[in-house]
């Protein structure tokens, strides 16, 4: 009886042990979710915060530095591509750290590879000409201007007190009057005050030399803006909350888990596995895609980033047309910081089923910082897949989720994953518009602003207070190996068939693909009216239709820059010349503007690589995609805008021999045809580019 009535008792304390060991596994899986590298890292995984503080360590013991040099970027040195497709779970291998520094005593900018595994300096190096992006030293340009007799008879002139303002600032760039490898900046006052956030006072303008730490000039129209801030009152703190009716809980359940696992960074579902990882320029890395095909890892991309993002303006008033930030280049992506920046948020960022990763930034003196569920990975219904009649079927997206905030902007990066081997991307946009003050408290013609034709620079979105027209260009890098690295690149144009005997209704309309077969034919611009695309492929077989193997990008909106071809701005985003750039790989190929766009004494990026037009058949090749979009803002976008979105598809093109999600098997014909098929060695593939004059190409294989 004891030992029964011991048992009777033991069985709940063994189920609340059960109970207390299953909700520790959860929680530790959870941790696990949260984690920022594996317990050994791969090749491509993120620094981890030891990782970081040794950078710094390593260079001060070996007195490449001291404690006044600063950090403007600490990332990951990732491995040769060489090294890592022949890479296998195990293997040994080196960690590396890249450094860019700044000396504010010398004004000198250094970069430094580190390496973690040996603890050694490997190299350290001297960029001369160029001066690192912005860091939190640049507000030194409040001191210099408050001691500057100009500036001050300024504020002094439109009875601006000189605490209620900060100074918005911005590289010079093309623009400057200080030697070209100086730390110039271009400069406005703006209010400081909540109510009066962002505003920016119009006709003050200031060039100051951070390098000599001296005003070089200073721009004043007498007073003809808008100075004024009482009464407007857009920033009340009333209509800063959201009034939206409130919904009821929208509840999303997966009781069996997730269809996907995270392993470290590695990420794996069904019919994809990749990694995620983040840069500190760039934010949020794809590595490695590659499509389950029936069991078979066919590599589809092997690294996707946002290499550039180029936000101009287009008012004509000094401030503005200095405003020209390079968001990944000047001020990175993928800098958060914590002070200012949050993690994504469940049930409002992402969904509520979501998993998240978390990273390790540094600061300006190289310590590491810490910021929780900076990526963001959950399922997405999809809508059907594919219906027909009584048939349909559920689509089950994978989605890679992030957001960083640059400046006044919210920027979100959504990489959506799909069963049929489609890779979408969507980039958000939200945050708050960029204003300024003006006379006018009415947007009817004949206002007290300057004009065009009778029409602003910008839209008014309260009484004096107008939200300036400008762009947003985000320019991705993709190195797509589709089933390998040794790829050509094709593109497509829809034409209409001239009415003929053999077109008699005068209805009929085809394809027509032309070899891109060096950089210089690698430079095209979008053609709706053509259906204008671009296929990256094999170039060593086709599929069993006799069709190449192939990844096509799909444009969806976009958008050319409106700045002046002989401009400042222009010139130094030459890279936005065309939409579509196509490069022979580079390692050191990596920004299309140039690895210090805001410096204008050394010039190099994407125009200057692609000058010697490199042969781009059968090589490992990358494909630069420009995304635009001009922002003429509307008053439903103020105080706070709503989250726009654009993007662009990468959809297989002949990679499957038919659709991927049915499973049906090839007919015998097919298979038959399919066995051992290589392309012929003489095959007139295209006709000549539009424009171009040569006659259709034959390739060799």
């Amino acid at each position: 009886m004891k030992t029964r009535y011991g048992l009777i008792f033991l069985i709940p304390l063994l189920s609340i042990l059960v109970l207390l060991t299953r909700c520790a596994g959860k929680k530790a899986q959870a941790e696990a979710m949260e984690s920022t590298a594996a317990p050994l890292p791969h090749p491509f995984d993120p620094l981890g915060e030891n990782e970081i503080r040794t950078v710094k360590q390593v260079l001060l013991a070996e007195k490449k530095i001291d404690t006044t040099y600063r950090f403007f970027v600490i990332n990951l040195k990732e491995p040769a591509k060489a090294d890592m497709l022949n890479y296998k779970p195990g293997d040994a291998f080196q960690r590396q750290a890249f450094a860019v520094l700044y000396d504010w005593n010398t004004n000198k900018t250094f970069e430094a590879v580190v390496d973690l595994t040996a603890k050694k300096v490997k190299s350290f190096e001297y960029m001369a000409g160029v001066t690192a992006g912005g860091m939190a030293g640049d507000t030194l340009v409040d001191k210099l201007l408050k001691s500057d007799a100009t500036w001050m008879a300024g504020l002094k002139k439109r009875n601006i007190h000189p605490d209620s303002i900060k100074t918005s600032y911005v590289f010079a760039g093309e623009m400057g009057m200080a030697p070209a490898d100086h730390r110039e900046m271009i400069c406005t006052p703006q209010y400081i005050n909540k109510k009066y956030h962002e505003l920016l006072i119009d006709g003050l303008v200031a060039y100051v030399d951070l390098t000599t730490q001296k005003v070089l000039k200073v721009l004043d129209d007498g007073g003809k803006g808008y100075y004024k801030p009482e009464d407007i009152g857009y920033f009340d703190p009333a209509v800063d909350t959201v009034i939206a009716p409130k919904t009821k809980p929208l509840q999303i359940s997966q009781p069996e888990g997730t269809s996907f696992t995270i392993e470290g960074y590695e990420i794996k579902s069904n019919s994809w596995t990749f990694r995620v990882g983040i840069d500190n320029r760039e934010g949020l890395v794809i590595r490695d895609a590659k499509f389950n095909d029936n069991g078979t890892l066919r590599p589809v991309l092997y690294r996707a980033s946002v290499a550039e993002m180029y936000v101009p303006y287009g008012s004509t008033d000094m401030t503005h047309a200095a405003w020209n930030y390079y968001d990944v280049g000047a001020y990175r992506m993928g800098q958060g910081d914590p002070k200012v920046m949050n993690g994504l948020k469940a049930g409002a960022d992402v969904p509520m089923n979501s998993k998240f990763l978390s990273t390790f930034f540094h600061d300006e003196r190289g310590e590491p910082m810490k910021l929780d569920s900076v990526i963001a990975v959950y399922e997405e219904y999809g809508g059907p897949i594919t219906r027909h009649g009584r048939f349909s079927h559920e689509a089950r997206n994978l989605v890679v989720k992030y957001f960083t905030r640059v400046w006044n902007y919210d920027y979100g990066l959504k990489w959506i994953f799909h069963e049929d081997g489609t890779i979408d991307l969507k980039a958000e946009l939200t945050g708050i518009v960029g204003i300024k003050g003006v006379n006018r408290t009415s947007d009817l013609p004949g206002g007290p602003d300057e004009t065009f034709n009778g029409n602003y620079y910008g839209t008014l979105v309260a009484p004096h207070v107008e939200a300036v027209n400008h762009q947003h260009f985000f320019s991705f890098r993709l190195d797509l190996d589709v089933d390998g690295t040794e790829n050509l690149v094709e593109e497509m144009n829809t034409v209409a068939v001239p009415p003929s005997k053999t077109n008699p209704y005068g209805n009929a309309f085809a394809k027509q693909t032309s070899l891109i077969r060096n950089e210089g034919e690698g430079q095209r611009n979008l053609n709706p009216s053509s259906n204008r695309h671009w296929m990256i492929a094999d170039s060593k077989t086709v599929n069993a239709l006799g069709q190449m193997k192939s990844y096509m990008i799909m444009p969806g909106s976009n958008a050319m820059p409106y700045a002046g071809t002989g401009s400042g701005p222009r010139k130094m985003a030459d890279f936005l010349e065309r939409q579509v750039w196509v490069t022979a790989y580079k390692e050191n190929e990596a920004h299309p503007a140039g690895e210090y766009p805001n410096s204008r004494a050394i010039k190099d990026g994407i125009t200057q690589w692609t000058s010697d037009k490199e042969d781009l058949v059968g090589k490992d090749v990358v494909l630069w995609y420009n995304l635009g979009i001009t922002h003429v803002v509307r008053p439903e976008e103020w105080p706070i805008m709503n989250t726009h979105t654009l993007g662009f598809t990468l959809a297989p093109f002949g990679f499957f021999e038919s659709n991927p999600i049915i499973g049906s098997k090839p007919s015998k014909a097919k298979a038959a045809v399919a066995k051992g098929i290589k392309v012929p060695p003489d095959v007139s593939l295209c006709v000549p580019l539009p424009g171009d004059k040569a006659q259709p190409v034959v390739v060799k294989r």
